[in-house]
């Protein structure tokens, strides 16, 4: 799952899910 797919399903911008993967989510 790439991070506009992981975005769209959780429905969160992609900015957060970056921000989400920085921190080691």
């Amino acid at each position: 799952m790439n991070i506009g797919e992981a975005a769209r399903a959780a429905g969160l911008p992609v900015k957060t899910i970056r921000y989400y993967e920085e921190i080691g989510l």
